[in-house]
């Protein structure tokens, strides 16, 4: 079972250390791959270079760890499309979808000001973006599933897990349980495990500090047997399609 993360974030976007010092930490916790998964948008002109860098860093770690390029992209609109250039996909290895917000027809609920919203609008609006997100070719990874909706109280009695887990066995993507969003309890992950879903667990790290501190929640869950994915083979199915 390979000790990996596959989702942490560098000064390139809203981290505070550099790629090589997140890799580097990466090394010292013992982990046989990390990738690095930085914030983009739509308008991020710096993602060539930024995925330039990281080739040349997997050539300078080679032999100590597995290095994989990544971004992650908020979900904009009910159609699941996310916050990224297409241009983009050729350049990582890994896409991570992410809900930041939840977007209904003319934008997105807020917390604040659509507290009066009922609950069951915006569950139905979050799965019909989710499961059109699933459909969405640039996607590779679900990043922290239901971390939006725990922000506006939903329970997870008003989730329709099974129909969930259904759309994403079907969609060959992968599952990310996130540490700091995600706890082995959650029903989604439970049965996503039970039905063969191709799991990772990633600690979502802005700093080096971060990742050590929630390296003791990766390395328990994977040593559960949580880490559930071939990601080599991912990565190389993946670019041979497109």
């Amino acid at each position: 079972m390979m000790l990996m993360d596959l989702h942490t974030h560098s000064n390139f976007s809203d981290g505070k250390n550099t790629p090589e010092e997140m890799i580097q930490t990466a090394v010292e916790l013992g982990y046989e791959a990390v990738a690095i998964t930085d914030h983009v948008w739509r308008t991020s002109a710096w993602v060539p270079d930024y995925a330039e860098h990281l080739e040349q860093l997997k050539a300078k770690f080679r032999g100590l760890i597995q290095v994989y390029s990544g971004i992650e992209a908020k979900v904009l609109t009910l159609d699941g499309d996310i916050d990224a250039d297409a241009s983009f996909r050729p350049l990582v290895d890994l896409v991570l979808g992410s809900f930041h917000r939840i977007p209904k027809p003319n934008g997105f609920y807020s917390k604040t000001s659509d507290a009066h919203i009922p609950r069951t609008e915006i569950v139905e609006h979050w799965l019909v973006s989710f499961r059109r997100m699933l459909d969405n070719p640039l996607v590779d990874i679900i990043a922290h599933p239901l971390s939006e909706l725990k922000g506006f109280g939903i329970q997870k009695d008003q989730i329709p897990t099974k129909e969930l887990v259904d759309h994403i066995a079907a969609s060959g993507k992968i599952l990310e349980i996130n540490v700091r969003y995600n706890s082995v309890d959650e029903p989604i992950i439970q049965m996503a495990a039970e039905q063969g879903v191709p799991l990772i667990v990633s600690s979502d790290s802005h700093s080096a500090i971060d990742m050590v501190n929630n390296s003791v929640l990766v390395k328990d869950l994977s040593n559960r047997g949580f880490q559930r994915v071939d990601i080599e083979r991912y990565i190389r199915n993946r670019k041979h399609r497109f």
